[in-house]
């Protein structure tokens, strides 16, 4: 199985090179700024999330796991623990990948 950029470049071999270039770059480019502005708002979202539990609780996730989560009982709290902890990571990982994109400045 040929991969993604192969399998485009194939398709596109019979164009003089520098229109493939041109094509290449053009669509990168786009796409790369249509996921910048997909990474954006799901960073809303997730933040959006964390600030429920952050209401909720009346403290930030570290404050959370390290003050409240060990004096709580509840299915409750461990399953909000567990969502928010996930939102969490979900959101490191979105601003990496943001931050990625915009390092290498394809937008």
């Amino acid at each position: 199985m040929q991969s993604i950029p192969d399998e485009i470049i194939a398709k596109l071999k019979h164009l003089p090179e520098p229109e493939r270039n041109e094509l290449l770059r053009a669509g990168v480019y786009e796409a790369a700024h249509a996921r910048v502005s997909k990474l954006q708002a799901e960073i809303v979202q997730c933040e959006e999330r964390i600030r429920h539990f952050e209401t909720q609780y009346g403290v930030s996730f570290d404050q959370f796991e390290a003050e409240v989560l060990p004096t709580l009982d509840s299915l409750q709290a461990h399953e909000d623990y567990n969502d928010w902890f996930y939102w969490e990571q979900v959101l490191a990982e979105k601003k990496a990948l943001l931050a990625e994109l915009n390092r290498i400045e394809l937008t």
